[in-house]
C-alpha cells in the first residue's frame, strides 16, 4: 500500500484536472494508486512512478480519457445522429436535384419534389449538420465561428431562394438577394481576411 501522503497527492492531481464526472475521478484515483504502487514496488520513487502511471494511462492528458468515456457512453446516440444527418442530406439532395430536373423537362411533380427537397435541405439537413459541427467550432476563435455560422445561413437561404425561383413563388428574388448579401458581406470577408492573415504568417 502507498502512504496516505502519496494517496492525497494522487487525489489532488485527479481532482484538479478538468474531469467533471465524479465516478470517473474515483476510478482514475483507484487506477493511479494501483499503478503507482506497482511501479514503486519495482524500485521507482513516487515522482517517477506517478509519471509512468500518467504515461501508461493518459499519455495525452486526462482530458482525453474524459472525451473517450463520453464518446463510449454516447456512442449509439452519436452514430444515430450521424446516420440521420447523412441519410437526410442524401435523400433531400436527391429530391431537390430530381425536382430541378423535372422542372427543366416540364414534368409533373417538379413542384412537390423541389419543395420537399429544398425545405428538407434548408430546415433539416443543414441545421443538423450545423449543430453537429458547432461543438468543434466552439474551440475556434470568434471570427472563425462567425464565418461558419454566416456561411451556413447563406447556404440555407440560397437553397430556399433557388427552390422558390424554380417554383416561381413570390419573394424568390428577395430571398436570392438576401442569400448573396449574407454570403458576400458576411462569409467572404471572414474567409479572405483569414486567407490574407495566413499568407502573412
Amino acid at each position: 500500500m502507498i502512504s496516505e501522503e502519496f494517496e492525497e497527492r494522487i487525489i489532488e492531481e485527479i481532482e484538479s484536472s478538468g474531469i467533471r464526472s465524479q465516478a470517473l475521478k474515483d476510478d482514475l484515483i483507484d487506477h493511479f494508486c494501483c499503478l503507482v504502487e506497482m511501479f514503486m514496488a519495482k524500485g521507482n520513487d513516487f515522482e517517477r512512478s506517478l509519471a509512468l502511471a500518467y504515461e501508461q494511462t493518459a499519455p495525452n492528458g486526462l482530458d482525453e480519457i474524459q472525451k473517450e468515456t463520453i464518446f463510449l457512453l454516447n456512442y449509439s446516440k452519436i452514430m444515430f445522429t450521424k446516420r440521420l444527418i447523412y441519410v437526410s442530406g442524401y435523400l433531400f439532395s436527391i429530391l431537390w436535384i430530381t425536382g430541378a430536373l423535372f422542372k427543366i423537362l416540364h414534368l409533373q411533380g417538379a413542384g412537390f419534389l423541389l419543395g420537399v427537397g429544398g425545405i428538407g435541405l434548408a430546415l433539416i439537413f443543414f441545421p443538423l449538420l450545423f449543430l453537429s459541427r458547432y461543438k468543434f467550432w466552439l474551440r475556434e476563435v470568434l471570427s472563425e465561428r462567425l464565418k461558419w455560422i454566416i456561411g451556413s445561413i447563406s447556404i440555407m437561404l440560397l437553397v430556399i431562394a433557388i427552390s422558390m425561383k424554380m417554383l416561381q413563388l413570390m419573394g424568390a428574388a428577395f430571398m436570392l438577394g438576401a442569400s448573396f448579401l449574407v454570403f458576400g458581406l458576411g462569409f467572404l470577408p471572414f474567409l479572405f481576411f483569414k486567407m490574407y492573415h495566413r499568407s502573412l504568417n
